[in-house]
This record gives C-alpha cells, sequence and structure tokens, in this order.
C-alpha cells in the first residue's frame, strides 16, 4: 500500500511540476506586487506562471482578438467589463484594491509638503502615462484640473505608455518629475530613491483595480486556482503593503 501511495504523490507531483504555466495578462502598475504574489504562488502550488505586463488597453485589445491569456489584470475596470460583454470572461470581475497616484522626483528641492509650488515653479519636464490609453494618466488630468494646474503644465509634458515607462524616465534622469502608481515607487529596487508625495485622494475618481478570469481558464484548474488566490488574505497583505487601498 505504502509503495502505490508513493507512486501516486509521485505522479501528482509530476504531473504538477509539468502542468501548463498560468498565463496572465497584466497593467504594468501591478507589476511590483503581482511579482512577489506570483512569486509565493509558485512555492505554494509548484504551477508555473507567466505575466505579460503592458499598458491594459493594449492587453484588453489582444485579449478581444483571441490572445490564450487566462486571466487579466487592468487598472481601468471598463475594460475588463467590455471583455465580460463580449462573453469572454467566466463570472464577474473582481475589485482587487484602490491604485494610488503619485507624483515622485529626484529633484532634491522636492518636497512633500510644496508639491504644488514645485510644479507651479518648475522648469523641468514633466511624465505621464498617456491619457488616451492609461486609467492614470486620465487621473493626472483630471487631478491637475483640480487644482488649475492641467493647462500650465501641458507644455511641459512628456506622455508615456503606462506608468511603468514614466517611472523610468524619472529613473534614467530625463524628467523633473513623474506622475506614476504608488505601487512604482513603493517597489524594493526603488526605495530611498528620490521624493514623492500622494496625491489626495478627493482630487480624482477612485481607481479600480480588476481581475478577470477569461474563457481560456475553462479547462485550466490551476489558473482558476491562481484567481482565488490574488485575493486571498496572504495576497491582499501584499496589495495593500504595494499602496492598494481595500476597495
Amino acid at each position: 500500500m505504502s509503495k502505490i501511495l508513493a507512486a501516486c504523490l509521485l505522479a501528482c507531483a509530476f504531473a504538477i511540476a509539468h502542468a501548463a504555466p498560468v498565463k496572465v495578462a497584466a497593467a504594468s502598475n501591478t507589476e511590483p506586487a503581482l511579482n512577489e504574489i506570483v512569486k509565493k504562488f509558485t512555492a505554494k502550488t509548484g504551477v508555473t506562471v507567466k505575466v505579460a505586463y503592458g499598458p491594459p488597453v493594449a492587453l484588453a485589445s489582444q485579449i478581444a482578438n483571441g490572445a490564450a491569456y487566462e486571466i487579466y489584470i487592468s487598472s481601468n475596470e471598463e475594460y475588463t467589463h467590455k471583455l465580460q460583454a463580449q462573453g469572454r470572461c467566466l463570472g464577474e470581475p473582481r475589485i482587487f484594491g484602490l491604485g494610488s497616484l503619485v507624483l515622485w522626483s529626484l529633484d532634491a528641492d522636492f518636497h512633500e509638503n510644496g508639491w504644488l509650488e514645485w510644479l507651479r515653479q518648475g522648469k523641468g519636464k514633466i511624465a505621464l502615462p498617456d491619457p488616451e490609453s492609461s486609467i492614470y494618466g486620465q487621473t493626472v488630468l483630471y487631478s491637475l484640473n483640480h487644482y488649475q494646474l492641467a493647462e500650465p503644465l501641458r507644455p511641459r509634458f512628456v506622455r508615456a505608455p503606462d506608468v511603468a515607462h514614466a517611472a523610468a524616465l524619472v529613473a534614467s534622469g530625463k524628467v523633473a518629475g513623474a506622475f506614476v502608481s504608488k505601487s512604482q515607487v513603493l517597489d524594493r529596487s526603488r526605495l530611498g530613491k528620490g521624493h514623492w508625495v500622494e496625491i489626495p485622494r478627493d482630487s480624482y475618481p477612485p481607481i479600480r483595480q480588476t481581475v478577470a478570469l477569461l474563457t481560456p481558464a475553462a479547462g485550466h484548474p490551476e489558473a482558476r486556482q491562481l484567481f482565488d488566490y490574488l485575493f486571498s488574505p496572504e495576497s491582499e497583505k501584499i496589495w495593500r503593503a504595494y499602496g492598494y487601498a481595500k476597495p
């Protein structure tokens, strides 16, 4: 009996080790937190995960055109609900957190309490995610309109495809500052570099970060397992640590 049990356990371990990886398409702002969550998930289950990061509008377009992703993580709930309306989701998309908008700079003259004056008086370029393809970019303009700064700052804007590219422009010194997600400045590789301020939430609409389980996951139980794990207490702790507020 013990030999049979051992053989069964070995067969199960072999099956898990050789199962097809779960394919995920995720908004780039989630990368720091999601990398940590995926690492823990794989260590716990033995299931491998392949994540493609990018602007959520581009990823949603790929999915709508038949890309075989099994989970889609978006910074814009509009995209997940459109995919659901197209019949590409298994069930209702779920919100895992609320995104936070941050202004980040390596400028020694940038201070948290004087960020508005720094924007008004500064002369350097300011990077922001492209408002035409990024909810974070749209949120920047909404917030700056709240402070009557959108038009005065427009000549200084440098558009980036997403928050990851905007953050990279600051890190490389090509811009004086950038509007990015809080998760970018809390990324372990950037802690202690520069200064940042969280833009007051009452200056922009909520950024509802959503997850959708897609139809290719129907025959892949490990995809459902990862989807559920993204909402587990363990994952929730990581989401909150990277600045995603409780919805």
